[in-house]
């Protein structure tokens, strides 16, 4: 369904993101945006898709991705981000940030200016793939202590001249930083970051809970992957855990692969934070969406296996998760109703970021979209009103810990 004429969804459960889900309706579609939203069904034509049985939920989007399809970010190819675009479409995500990884000056800048090219080029440069709605700059200027999988020899501190290179050269495309607002000069970033229009996020962080609270003063509206490359939690010890847990300033980004976090502290996050104060990301690598074996992260070797991305010496390295099994982990660990889901896995995020024709189904929006069962089964991925994937597979989510 693509085109200049008038096209129709019918049959389905629609969940609005935002005036809650109607039973049993019809979405009308034209020229790529929504036109009409109604609570009755379509006669069945040629222009008709229909979904009678099946849940429409708005685009996912998924604004911490570095790879997929074998492909990286960093390679810095039209060829690889296409199969990253490609390969995410596949699975739900119809809209994403671009993530970088902690690197050298000339290749963190030749991945912003390829990904600068090839948002300009807009839906041409890959009609079969999520949009690329801009770049997530994670590091370099992090704490050397907590890099999880960033290259730890390429973890420094801020230099405004650096900085202002990578702002020439992505334009106006650079959305989200995670940053150690604990680093020498890491409140002069936050200001800059603000002044360039780009959302701060705290993360591969060792701040306390005092520099935390300092560092959102300042300006910091996110947390990245939470409860990863930071301090635990300690009752004694708080760190930013608890700052981020309770100060409803700051979305906080999950990672709902089972691996990086527990159920539990997963629980413990919506409670305290509210099915509008967190984004579900993949942190996905090349080897989301491809075979078991052997990738590169940021010049780290990373082997992929049983569902895990591991460095050499055990540290989770991304994931290869896709944002259908993370939505399909949350409902299955949590049973959550529909809205809750696509608040979690679009509408935060568009609210995030002011993406303003993302997130919801409703008139005037873009017409982005998935189409799943019950079961969270995903049967299509609609992007600008045109189908772009079938059917993929999916997998039960991971059990309860005992």
């Amino acid at each position: 369904m693509s085109g200049s004429d008038a096209q129709t969804i019918t049959g389905c459960r629609i969940v609005t993101g935002g005036t809650g889900t109607i039973p049993a309706g019809t979405v009308t579609v034209k020229n790529g945006k929504i036109v009409a939203v109604q609570d009755w069904l379509a006669d069945i034509s040629a222009t008709t898709l229909d979904a009678t049985g099946l849940t429409l939920l708005p685009g996912f989007l998924d604004v911490h991705i570095h790879g997929g399809g074998g492909r990286d970010t960093m390679e810095a190819t039209p060829e690889a981000l296409q199969a990253i675009c490609r390969t995410h479409a596949q699975n739900g995500t119809t809209g994403l940030l671009l993530t970088t990884i902690t690197q050298s000056r000339e290749a963190i800048g030749a991945a912003l200016h390829q990904a600068r090219q090839a948002i300009e080029a807009g839906s041409a440069f890959c009609p079969e793939g999520a949009q690329i709605l801009g770049v997530h700059l994670e590091g370099p200027y992090i704490h050397p202590e907590r890099p999880g999988a960033q290259p730890r020899q390429f973890v420094r501190d801020y230099c405004a001249d650096e900085f202002a290179e990578w702002l020439a050269i992505a334009g106006n495309t650079l959305r989200l930083i995670t940053l150690a607002p604990e680093r020498p000069g890491g409140h002069d970033l936050i200001r800059a970051c603000l002044e360039a229009g780009i959302v701060v996020s705290q993360g591969h962080t060792d701040a306390t809970a005092t520099e935390t609270v300092q560092a959102i003063q300042a300006g910091v509206r996110q947390a990245t992957h939470l409860f990863n490359a930071m301090p635990p939690l300690h009752h004694r010890k708080p760190g930013p855990i608890p700052i981020f847990l309770t100060d409803n300033r700051v979305r906080v980004e999950i990672i709902a692969d089972g691996h990086h976090v527990a159920p539990e502290a997963i629980r413990l996050a919506l409670q305290a934070k509210g099915a509008d104060g967190i984004l579900l990301i993949t942190d996905a690598m090349a080897g989301a969406g491809a075979n078991e074996g052997v990738y590169d992260l940021g010049g780290n070797t990373v082997t992929v296996a049983n569902g895990k991305a591991l460095l050499p010496d055990g540290t989770l390295a991304g994931s290869v998760l896709t944002m259908i099994q993370a939505v399909r982990n949350m409902q299955g660990w949590f049973n959550l109703d529909w809205d809750t889901l696509a608040r979690l896995s679009s509408g935060n995020a568009a609210e995030q970021f002011g993406w303003k024709h993302k997130g919801k189904i409703a008139p005037g929006y873009d017409a982005d979209f998935v189409l799943v069962d019950d079961a969270l089964h995903l049967h299509k991925t609609i992007i600008g009103g045109q189908i772009v994937s079938h059917a993929r597979p999916t997998f039960p989510p991971k059990p309860l810990s005992a």
